[in-house]
């Protein structure tokens, strides 16, 4: 049994053999067991807070979901085994109060057939929870490579980020390396985050990446080659890439991981985050040699040094406008 589940299960203990008090904190606790592959036991307990004959009817609905011996019928405790579809989806818990919830939660443990647990924690207002499906490796490839590129492509602190990076680096070769420092800086802070659970508020690391970018602005903008980050932007990259990590972590977060697949997902949103990000450097790449061979073609007095100020100055003041904004939220 998970470590999660086991602590859940030791405080419902805790909880349900206590004396009765006149606050109930207790939630209505749900279990759902896959016995076999259409086969499931539903056991439920209720806090007795709810008047007799009150009690909400609780079962398992779905894909020609049925009880398979018995009645469903209203109780505080109580043990069903249903008989669904093969290769049920979309399954859910219903719960149908027959007068009103006494601000009730639900939690549900969901166990599967290959020992997977999975705890939902619903509110008093939801009276459907659905149950999690189990998604095939190939599902979970797309659906996190998909996010992945999302994440980096709506991030435009981040893409500021790599912009600045190239810009300091200037030559391909050294935007290559770079760029692959502040791969191997994310990645690994990403994954600390999405494993261990090592991660920082968002309140602190937004801001840092914003004020990242206003540094390595400032750095394009000085024009100076004997700087720390004129010689050595991937170490540079690798560093401020620790802390985009989280950023990045705090992301995935939002979305979770599957059971029995966490390191897969992981790994998948991962290249995602990367091609979305080598998408970006292959476009503003091709832009700035497309503007190198107009310069020549037309033999304009403008040259493409002259862009590095069209692009360095507006990332500048838009990073010092988010770090500004982003200090200020943390007061509020």
């Amino acid at each position: 049994m998970h470590l999660r589940a086991l602590i859940i299960l030791t405080v419902l203990f805790a909880t349900y053999s206590s004396p009765a008090v006149s606050h109930e904190g207790r939630p209505v606790y749900v279990e759902v067991t896959q016995q076999s592959p259409t086969n499931y036991a539903l056991r439920w307990k209720i806090p007795p807070v709810i008047a007799s004959g009150a009690e909400p009817l609780i079962r398992l609905s779905g894909m020609d979901c049925g009880i398979s011996a018995g009645e469903a019928k209203p109780s505080l405790a109580g043990t069903h085994f249903y008989a669904c579809a093969k290769g049920a989806e979309a399954l859910q818990i219903d719960l149908l109060y027959q007068g009103t919830n006494p601000v009730l939660s639900t939690l549900v443990l969901y166990r599967t057939l290959d020992g997977n647990e999975q705890s939902i924690m619903a509110g008093p207002d939801e009276t459907s929870v659905p149950l999690p499906v189990a998604e095939t490796f190939w599902q979970v490839a797309k659906r996190y490579v998909l996010t992945g590129m999302d994440h980096i492509l709506e991030g435009y602190d981040h893409l500021l980020f790599v912009l600045c990076l190239m810009l300091l680096s200037g030559s391909l070769q050294r935007i290559l390396i770079t760029v692959t420092g502040f791969t191997l800086g994310h990645s690994l802070t990403l994954g600390m985050s999405a494993l261990a659970g090592w991660s920082l508020p968002p309140t602190f690391v937004e801001p840092l990446i914003a004020f990242s970018i206003l540094i390595l602005a400032t750095e394009v903008a000085a024009k100076r080659e004997d700087t720390l980050a004129y010689r050595y932007p991937a170490v540079i990259a690798t560093g401020f890439g620790l802390l985009h990590g989280f950023g990045f972590g705090g992301a995935l977060a939002e979305i979770g991981l599957p059971y029995g697949l966490k390191i897969q997902a992981l790994a998948f949103f991962n290249i995602g985050v990367e091609v979305g990000q080598l998408l970006f450097v292959v476009v503003a790449y091709a832009a700035y040699r497309l503007a190198s061979g107009a310069t020549k073609i037309f033999h304009t007095s403008f040259t493409v040094r002259d862009l590095k100020p069209l692009a360095i100055y507006p990332t500048g003041i838009i990073a010092a406008y988010w770090a500004i904004v982003r200090v200020a939220g943390i007061w509020q």
